[in-house]
């Protein structure tokens, strides 16, 4: 193999499987990256293959091909290489000894390869359920959802962003952890037939901003019961699904607003984000929040990191409650609404003892969930 390819096309491709192909496995082929010329349509282009086995990607990038081949060498040493060369072209050849050749202006690089035969076969199927999305309607429902999906292993159901389609033009992103709920609703312009209901991995979904990222363009998004795949014009992805019943949240997700208070953004933001200072070496540190009519109180307490506290002017005329909320959490969710326009937030909270909801007007479709805990002043 031959081949002239310029040093920006290559890092992308490079930057968009480097964190695929891991850096040490029990099986050592997945290590490696599988690069193939292909000039079947009349344009030159390398396929780049990566796999781990629940994450795989083919992408085709442009190229000069003096002579087609495959090669198949260490993804993270071709990456770091490739980043540290100082011309624009490079040129690439290797030998049917697996040797693999690199040269950019007056650096020249000799790496031993894999034989490319020993590489996992990488093949898309067509999948039952097909959508055609915006990148840009993807890439918000992971935004806003993905800091509320659970990391706890005993609780796989909630390791992923659950996509259910609710009827043929709705569908809900939802993500969830044992402390908090978000849900992100997508109207969508074109009727989605049939339904569906699945979990994408939360490990896949930064795999998946950064081809959004990357092609920028409508996807079309396939699945079954357990492989959801992506596909652009350049780009194909693939992922395991989380085999598992995602639980039905609905009656916390939609609790009644009865007696919801407006706070300005900006001021609730900043009293969290002093409180959390004070607090920021412990996950687990807790406010009170008390409302009054006219206004909100923000404590903490902590002997061994201090304490701390503000008062904040909201639209509220209810009766006077206290709620305890973990800090590092609530700061979270009211980081998600820094992207709205709006100037406050809603939060609705029925009682002391029971889920409060965030939300803002101009976001109607999305809004956050967050359990109380208990305070002990």
């Amino acid at each position: 193999m031959e081949i002239y390819i310029e040093k920006d096309v290559f890092i992308e491709a490079l930057q968009l499987i480097v964190n695929i192909s891991p850096k040490i496995s029990s099986e050592p082929i997945i290590n490696n990256v599988l690069l193939e010329t292909d000039d079947s349509d009349g344009n030159h282009t390398l396929q780049v293959k990566a796999t781990n086995y629940e994450n795989t990607f083919l992408g085709r990038f442009r190229c000069e091909i003096n002579k087609p081949g495959r090669i198949c060498v260490s993804t993270n040493k071709l990456f770091n290489l490739v980043r540290e060369f100082r011309s624009d072209r490079i040129f690439i050849n290797a030998t049917p000894q697996n040797w693999v050749f690199l040269t950019s202006r007056n650096s020249k690089v000799k790496l031993p390869g894999v034989d490319p035969n020993h590489f996992p076969v990488i093949e898309f199927k067509d999948l039952e359920k097909k959508i055609e999305i915006p990148g840009a309607i993807l890439k918000s429902a992971i935004d806003l959802t993905y800091f509320a999906i659970g990391e706890n292993e005993s609780r796989k159901s909630l390791m992923g962003l659950n996509l259910e389609i609710i009827n043929p033009d709705k569908i809900h992103w939802t993500g969830a952890d044992a402390y908090r709920i978000c849900q992100h609703q997508t109207k969508m312009t074109d009727q989605i037939e049939g339904s569906g209901n699945i979990i994408i991995p939360k490990k896949s979904l930064v795999e998946i901003k950064r081809i959004i990222d990357f092609s920028d363009e409508t996807l079309l998004i396939s699945f079954n019961d357990n492989t959801f795949q992506i596909s652009t014009n350049k780009i194909k992805f693939k992922t395991s699904l989380i085999e598992a019943e995602y639980p039905n949240l609905n009656s916390l997700i939609n609790t009644t607003i009865s007696n919801p208070l407006q706070v300005p953004k900006e001021d609730i933001i900043n009293a969290v984000r002093i409180l959390n200072t004070i607090t920021d070496s412990d996950a687990n540190s807790i406010m009170k929040m008390t409302i009054q009519t006219g206004k909100m109180i923000l404590e903490s307490q902590k002997r061994e990191f201090g304490e701390g506290n503000d008062e904040i002017s909201c639209d509220y005329s209810g009766k006077e409650m206290s709620i305890g909320l973990n800090i590092r959490f609530f700061l979270d969710a009211l980081h998600i609404f820094e992207a709205s326009n709006d100037e406050t937030i809603s939060i609705n909270i029925s009682d002391p003892g029971a889920p409060i909801t965030l939300y803002c007007e101009e976001w109607d479709y999305f809004k956050t969930i967050l359990m109380p805990v208990k305070i002990q002043w």
